[in-house]
């Protein structure tokens, strides 16, 4: 199914009387969000002042003069459609280098830098580790298992190095025959600073042979590592049957593909371009649907008060309001919320993973946001 979403900025007071109190001596502008207080007690003076100005009673800094101003021009609501950005998508791929592999090490490699055009070409904001061997430059071809990626993706070193950082990143491991899913878990250390929050997270294994780790063993182990790890997807080139090319068949790989909505090529076909093409459909598709919004922008002589922004989604006709928390680590697997990119000065709301999935999984998905505007005072 389509999926679209329909993003609204509909920014508005949340308050009522969100106004502009004006002192008659022009003087700079001091911009206090809503309901703030200087903690001093108002005069009488200033409170029979106060009295004659329409709407709620604004505590003001210590010396601020209040007036009778325009009181009746309240704050501005506006509205501003926003493109659907990309959800950037962050690739594991794990390629068998065990001595059995050493038939397919050649199309595997061919196809691989055909996959990393293909994503190139899709113009996805994505992410790429692959943990494999080098090729070993005094190994005969005949027997060197090792793998590496050519330009676009990776940086044109090989056989010794092929990193282009941040976009793609080679970690040299050599993958035994059924250790490609332990290899993922244990060097989590190492590859973690490459995985964002918020992207569309793909792990692909090529091998021969099955795992050692079960499947549901690597996904519960998988999960826990990360919060933003929930929504993964596993995608496998394994032996599907038993076959001349098959060390064993890949049952564990088959499995975690199914649990978790993946893709499965036969390497027993030895039909690696198909496989490819379906994987780089299924990264591309998992990008779709944004999961980060921009923080919107006031109007002229306005600011925005970031304590008042909220977040109302529509998904698939079912309203869902989650909270504002702060920052990723508050984010509790199973619950709904999001987060400032930066509290001190936020340029992008941030959904927590759960909420992210609820909207990557949503045929029509509608957001609107609710800005409160601070209020200027004289000085």
């Amino acid at each position: 199914m389509k999926r679209s979403l329909t993003v609204l900025w509909s920014l508005a007071s949340l308050v009522s009387g969100c106004t502009d109190v004006r002192g008659t001596d022009a003087g700079p502008a001091v911009v206090v969000p809503e309901g703030s207080s200087s903690g001093e007690p108002a005069t009488t003076s200033e409170a029979s002042e106060s009295a004659d100005v329409p709407g709620p009673r604004l505590d003001l800094p210590p010396d601020a003069e209040t007036t009778s101003g325009d009181a009746d021009q309240t704050c501005a609501s506006f509205s501003a459609s926003g493109a659907v950005v990309p959800k950037p998508a962050d690739i594991i791929m794990v390629v068998d280098n065990s001595p059995s592999m050493v038939d397919e090490t050649n199309a595997v490699q061919e196809n691989l830098n055909a996959f990393s055009q293909q994503i190139v070409d899709a113009g996805i904001d994505s992410r790429v580790l692959l943990m494999t061997a080098y090729p070993n430059p005094t190994a005969a071809p005949s027997i060197d298992t090792g793998v590496c990626i050519d330009p676009p993706l990776g940086g044109g070193g090989c056989p010794l190095e092929d990193d282009n950082q941040p976009f793609f990143a080679h970690m040299q491991q050599n993958i035994g025959s059924e250790h490609a899913l332990a290899k993922i878990l244990s060097t989590h250390t190492n590859w973690a600073p490459m995985m964002r929050p918020n992207s569309a997270k793909h792990l692909i294994v090529v091998s021969d042979d099955d795992s050692y780790v079960t499947s549901e063993e690597f996904d519960a182990q998988f999960r826990a590592l990360d919060p933003s790890y929930e929504g993964y997807v596993f995608h496998g080139i394994v032996s599907t049957s038993n076959c001349a090319n098959s060390g064993s068949i890949g049952a564990q790989y088959l499995a975690l593909a199914a649990l978790t909505g993946g893709v499965i090529g036969d390497l027993c076909q030895q039909e690696f371009q198909p496989a490819f093409d379906v994987l780089s459909a299924a990264v591309t598709e998992g990008t779709t649907l944004a999961c980060e919004w921009p923080m919107p922008i006031a109007p002229d002589g306005r600011t925005i008060d970031p304590t008042s922004v909220e977040i109302v989604l529509e998904l698939d006709g079912e309203l869902l309001a989650p909270p504002r928390l702060e920052g990723l680590a508050d984010c509790v697997a199973g619950e709904q919320g999001w987060y400032f990119d930066d509290p001190e000065a936020p340029t992008l709301l941030v959904s927590c993973p759960q909420t992210c999935a609820a909207v990557t999984d949503a045929a029509v998905a509608e957001l609107d946001i609710e800005v409160g505007c601070a209020t200027v005072v004289a000085g």
